[in-house]
């Protein structure tokens, strides 16, 4: 459970990392200060304004303690006019330090919330490079996407409004709160120590009220990821409800979800406008209390009409901080309940790294060259059950094929260092690259998977992926595809801007490929979702690198064996993947 002694260690470390050099913490507490001290400022002018007004002699009270000098035998007139040029000046200058403050407070926070988001998305990239099966029907657990996606988004932004809203924001309340602090002890003693002693045992009790809120946000953020879950599978199977006309199930599943929330949320936002309402009730509370105190006598004489106004009037500049430090504590609280879900995540990646093999073995990716690619009785981890061992000559096309569960798709994450193989060993050339990591340094593979992704970039970054420069049209000119570089241009790509559909997916997917000169291309499924033309297209690709790269395909339909060298068929009966393989 993290705990807020935790999110604050977590908070200090992003700070000294944030404000290396020192310029925007001085920027910071600088423009703080003095927005505090303006805030004080202001309270003090604006009682010395009304008893300028009101009583003779102006000032505070009969001596005239603020305005003095010639002002002070000045008419009414004249002392509200000196102190309103005064309190002109001290509001401009406290709205330009708070802007300062507000601009350093947010740029800080969205900082640590930017390399929040990096350390979290590396956590994931580990889960996915430790041999996990990435889709469920390849067996095995799973890697939750929707909490992955809550806590890149909504999880990494709560607790970027905890440092930002909560902890910084905080300490600005608390600079606004000790200029205040000052004046009204400098105005009465005894009414100032006799508010803060009900402001601290009250404070106490409104503490265990954000305690109980934090638990709620706890259950609420449970039930957000469960409706992420439900819309994205809502979303992404919407055709097969529609198949099986089965929308208002789909419907009234996410409503009832939505149900939930909405019930949640409510309940929660009472809970917060509750947590709100009591400090302002603290507040004005507290005032009474004072005032009390000093009208009774109870720790002194009574204060006279001037001070008692003075001191109102200021202890009421002190309701906006006292209103902003109860906010920033809820949402410091808001935070501590994302930062446990996000160090939840964090734990799952640490245990799936321990299990991962450490050894990093394999030549440069620059470095590659086209050699033999040798399986030596290699057992996968599922699929068929009996071992693989096969020869693919350099510059060959192997075709694998099989049933569906018979291990085709497992062998290709095999190869790539995304699962263990139960026992046997894969060789490029005379080296094992078995116990090497995925990846180009580790192993001499460009993968082509059934699903083919785009980046929120443009279409020269989706094919080069930022390793390599590549001229677009040249890279898809081999598939007939040229025309998609002139069409996008530089145009960003998928949910950032221009929609690209199944067939131009699968044509960036295999130019991807292609662009990263290594020397082994694993084609899953190369042409599925393609019509005849764009499949014939494709096929003729491939049969051009013949010589130049390897080739390894697997595929259920009967097209790519005719280019094929080698034929693996793994599963049922017939398999001859005990051996060599089979010449086509």
């Amino acid at each position: 459970m993290a705990s807020n002694s935790v999110l604050l260690q977590y908070y200090v470390k992003a700070l000294r990392g944030r404000l290396q050099g020192g310029r925007d913490v001085l920027w910071f507490t600088v423009a703080s200060t003095v927005h505090g001290f303006g805030h004080g400022l202001i309270g003090l002018l604006g009682s010395a304004l009304a008893l300028a007004l009101m009583l003779p002699g102006g000032g505070l009270g009969r001596r005239g303690v603020l305005v003095g000098g010639p002002w002070a035998h000045g008419t009414a007139a004249d002392q509200a006019l000196f102190v309103s040029l005064v309190g002109l000046c001290a509001i401009v200058v406290k709205a330009g330090a708070g802007v300062v403050a507000t601009y350093v407070q947010a740029r800080v926070a969205g900082g640590m919330g930017e390399s929040l988001r990096l350390e979290l998305f590396d956590a994931l990239l580990t889960i996915h490079r430790l041999r996990h099966p990435r889709q469920e029907d390849q067996g095995g657990g799973v890697v939750p996407t929707a909490g992955a996606v809550v806590a890149l988004t909504d999880r990494v932004r709560d607790v970027e409004q905890g440092l930002g809203h909560g902890l910084l924001a905080a300490a600005r309340a608390v600079l606004q709160l000790t200029p205040l602090a000052l004046v009204l002890v400098w105005l009465s003693p005894h009414m100032a120590l006799a508010g803060a002693v009900l402001l601290l045992a009250l404070g106490w009790g409104i503490g265990r009220l954000r305690r109980s809120f934090r638990e709620a946000l706890r259950l609420a953020s449970r039930d957000h990821e469960r409706l992420v879950s439900a819309a994205d599978d809502a979303v992404r199977h919407a055709e097969l409800w529609v198949a099986f006309g089965a929308q208002q199930t789909a419907r009234a599943s996410i409503r009832a979800l939505g149900q939930t929330i909405a019930r949640g949320s409510a309940w929660l936002e009472g809970r917060a406008a509750a947590t709100s309402g009591a400090n302002e009730v603290l507040g004005a509370a507290t005032l009474v209390f004072a005032v009390a105190t000093s009208r009774a006598g109870w720790l002194g004489p009574a204060d006279d009409g001037g001070r008692l106004f003075a001191f109102a009037v200021t202890f009421f500049m002190a309701y906006r901080p006292l209103r902003e430090l109860a906010e920033a504590r809820l949402t410091l609280a808001r935070a501590e309940a994302a930062y446990e879900d996000l160090e939840a995540v964090r734990r799952r990646a640490l245990a799936a790294s321990a299990k991962a093999e450490p050894a990093r073995t394999g030549p440069a990716s620059q470095g590659w060259p086209l050699q033999r690619l040798e399986l030596r009785a290699l057992c996968l981890a599922r699929g068929a059950g009996d071992s693989i061992s096969l020869v693919v000559e350099p510059g060959t096309i192997a075709v694998v094929v099989g049933p569906t569960g018979a291990g085709k798709t497992t062998l290709l994450r095999t190869l790539l260092g995304l699962e263990s193989p139960r026992s046997g060993d894969m060789l490029f050339g005379a080296k094992s690259f078995v116990t090497a990591h995925a990846g180009p340094e580790g192993r001499p593979f460009a993968w082509v998977p059934q699903e083919s992704p785009v980046l929120a970039e443009s279409l020269a970054r989706n094919i080069s992926l930022g390793v390599v420069d590549v001229d677009p049209a040249s890279v898809l000119a081999p598939f007939g595809a040229a025309h998609l570089a002139r069409e996008l241009g530089e145009a960003p790509l998928g949910a950032a801007g221009r929609a690209v559909s199944g067939g131009e997916r699968q044509w960036i997917a295999l130019a991807r490929a292609l662009a990263t000169r290594q020397p082994v291309l694993l084609l899953d499924e190369p042409t599925s979702g393609l019509d005849g033309d764009a499949q014939r297209l494709v096929l003729d690709a491939i049969r051009r690198v013949r010589g130049e790269r390897t080739v390894i395909v697997v595929t259920h339909r009967t097209e790519p064996l005719a280019l094929a060298d080698v034929v693996l068929r793994l599963g049922g009966v017939g398999s001859d993947h005990g051996g060599v393989g089979r010449a086509a």
